[in-house]
């Protein structure tokens, strides 16, 4: 399912003139149990951040993505190379019904969206600023993967 989600959101991309990159330690263990709350979470971020390059003064409009298990744990880390997400801005973005898009219309849901499934894995949401400029969102999910099966190889 990640990797049809991810050739979903590169063909996107490509339309847009933004190149999606997909880190190279990119590696989700078939144990998701819930897999679609991944990729509502995942496609949420993608999607954003395309929003955010392709509206943005980029010469290089690029996303990069890297998804990876930590234990039971699933990490979903999207940034961009956008105009990036004030500091006291950053609280709002997870309100409903907040967009920074205009017209805001039927917007301010997606982020919304990956707080409350964050909040069902007792995870965590965090946006901060790439060091080029752009924004960085991580997200926690414990308990979003069945554990490992101990002694197998």
């Amino acid at each position: 399912m990640l990797s049809a989600l991810l050739v979903g959101k590169s063909a996107v991309a490509a339309e847009r003139g933004v190149t999606l990159r997909i880190g190279a330690s990119t590696n989700l263990p078939r144990r998701a149990l819930v897999p679609h709350d991944l990729m509502m979470v995942l496609g949420n971020l993608i999607d954003n951040a395309l929003d955010a390059v392709a509206a943005g003064p980029a010469p290089d409009p690029r996303v990069d993505v890297d998804v990876w298990a930590e234990g039971d744990t699933a990490v979903l880390r999207v940034a961009d190379n956008g105009p990036g997400v004030p500091p006291d801005t950053r609280p709002l973005v997870f309100l409903e019904g907040w967009s920074a898009k205009q017209p805001r219309n039927g917007r301010g849901v997606g982020l919304t969206q990956v707080q409350r499934i964050a909040d069902q894995y007792n995870g965590t949401v965090t946006v901060g600023e790439r060091a080029d400029g752009g924004a960085v969102f991580t997200v926690l999910l414990p308990r979003a993967l069945a554990p490992a099966a101990v002694g197998t190889r």
